[in-house]
């Protein structure tokens, strides 16, 4: 891993910044909310234009920014110079302004681990000053990342659709670790994710050999891309095995105050990119998935561990090894006052709190929906009724089977009534419904499973021989798809009949969505 700090200067020179609480649980999981000033300002800025050129929507990494006088504002000696007639005026505000792009680049780079693949870790801008005697002030700043060799367009400012669009298409590998996982408990989830990474990936040594010779290289095997794209021959190295960790941790629903967050700087004496989680304990620990996938070293030995030190060095001692784990200076004040802070102790996954199932009244545990309905009700997605009751012969409208899906695939948990209405604009936005939608209308097992493959990626599958559904039916590759994994099948002994308008009960709904988001749940073939 090495991380390179690269400005051009093209400076226009005319005549014309953290308080948090020391408790764990206070620790934002993001490191742009620690930013204020101009600094959340630029970072916001950017992120917007990271996230459309790595969604596909734009292809300049450019922005502009018009500054208010106060915002980047300095004075004579704040800048080290005896007037502003100083021949090294320029220099001066270029590197303040630097630093500013350092610190935002930085908490881009722990916050978008996906999102960033494109980015060459080196930044380019110019500005436009005025000043009096005694102050000077940047005007308007024009800020743009280098695009990496592997996704560059037209210009070392711009990428090549084509090769984002290719980038684009791990997500759905990434997408499916989670959702076969998403049953587990929270360590669970951890153990299973360093495990996908390890199988999907090997150590690239050859990218480590050419940054041996050549400190100046950068590209996807420094990204996560080729840990899901599914190409034995396309590894990762440090840096790509901490951002698809992070990376699936952030696509999670945990059930615990679980957040991961990527660290930098050194073990022992090689630069280094590993993970610090912080558990539902509030405490926190070291996750190595590099060395995770050493045989030599072992899963274990360094994976959710404790370690002794403070401040900025940590040591984890596994057997007779010893792994010194340092932060580079540039992370401290990132998420706490100092840096991330080590448990002492190590984490015990019993430990984890376990929530209890409510017991419904008309849901015995032998009916085919019972484990659904705990499930449901568990990552709450849904809960019951009232008076102790689920009701899971009621009748589901369009609404809430939306409602039901969104809080399963997005993570979000129950936000009462307002969740109605967030599903219904998440939906809207993907295309699974129109504006002139009625949420009261009751969902028929045929809209019930359409919207449930639309919202998973729309996969194909093999083809259905149900008498009922129509080959040119709207519904009729998400019926495939349904069958195909499990989800339903037919609802006559010959499995022959699909009944698409048959309208669903609230049972039916919450079995389709177990058996989609959870794999041992799922029909066999």
């Amino acid at each position: 891993m090495k991380k390179r700090f690269t400005a051009i200067f093209l400076a226009l020179a005319l005549c014309i910044g953290l308080i948090v609480p020391a408790f764990a649980s206070a620790v934002p999981s993001v490191a742009g909310e620690k930013l204020s000033g101009v600094n959340q300002r630029i970072y916001q800025e950017m992120k917007d234009v990271v996230e459309k050129v790595a969604g596909g929507k734009q292809t300049s990494t450019e922005t502009d920014l018009l500054m208010e006088k106060g915002e980047m504002e300095w004075s004579v000696q704040e800048l080290g110079l005896s007037s502003v007639d100083d021949e090294k005026l320029e220099d001066a505000l270029n590197k303040k302004v630097n630093e500013v792009l350092d610190k935002v680049y930085t908490c881009l780079e722990m916050d978008l681990p996906f999102e960033m693949f494109w980015a060459n870790n080196s930044w380019s801008w110019y500005w436009y000053q005025q000043h009096t005697d005694s102050t000077v002030w940047i005007t308007s700043l024009t800020v743009s990342f280098d695009v990496s060799p592997d996704y560059r367009g037209s210009s070392k400012t711009t990428v090549d659709p084509a090769k984002i669009a290719q980038a684009n298409a791990v997500k759905g590998k990434a997408e499916s670790i989670v959702r076969a996982n998403a049953g587990k408990s929270d360590y669970e989830k951890l153990v299973a994710y360093r495990d996908e990474i390890c199988a999907l990936n090997t150590y690239n040594d050859d990218a480590y050999n050419a940054l041996m010779k050549d400190d100046s290289v950068y590209g996807n095997p420094w990204q996560l891309i080729y840990v899901f794209d599914g190409n034995p021959r396309t590894n990762v190295l440090c840096e790509g095995y901490a951002k698809a960790f992070k990376y699936l941790c952030d696509l999670s629903d945990f059930d615990g105050d679980v957040a991961c967050y990527i660290a930098e700087g050194t073990e022992g004496n090689d630069n280094h990119m590993w993970n610090v989680v912080r558990m539902e304990d509030g405490k926190f620990y070291i996750a190595d998935i590099t060395y995770s996938d050493n045989s030599r070293i072992g899963k274990d030995s360094v994976f959710m561990a404790n370690a002794s030190g403070n401040g900025r060095k940590y040591v984890v001692s596994a057997g007779s090894q010893r792994y010194t784990y340092t932060y580079r200076n540039d992370q401290e004040g990132l998420f706490t006052d100092g840096f991330l802070p080590i448990s002492s102790t190590p984490y015990t996954p019993d430990s984890q709190p376990s929530t209890p199932t409510p017991t419904f009244t008309d849901v015995d545990a032998g009916t085919w929906y019972a484990d659904a309905v705990d499930w449901a009700v568990s990552k709450d997605i849904t809960n019951g009724t009232g008076d102790g009751k689920f009701s899971p012969t009621q009748q589901c409208t369009h609404a809430q089977i939306l409602t039901f899906l969104y809080r399963a695939s997005r993570g979000e948990g129950k936000a009462e009534n307002a969740d109605m209405v967030k599903a219904q604009a998440w939906a809207l936005q993907k295309g699974m419904i129109d504006s002139g939608f009625d949420g009261s209308a009751f969902c028929t097992r045929a809209d019930a499973v359409n919207y449930i493959w639309q919202a998973l990626g729309k996969e194909d599958a093999k083809a259905s021989s149900f008498t009922d559904v129509p080959a040119g039916a709207v519904y009729a590759k998400a019926v495939d798809w349904a069958v195909d994994n499990g989800v339903t099948n037919g609802t006559n002994t010959a499995q022959t009949e699909f009944s698409p308008g048959r309208v669903c009960d609230r049972g039916t709904i919450v079995t389709f969505l177990h058996r989609a988001y959870v794999p041992e749940a799922r029909l066999s073939a």
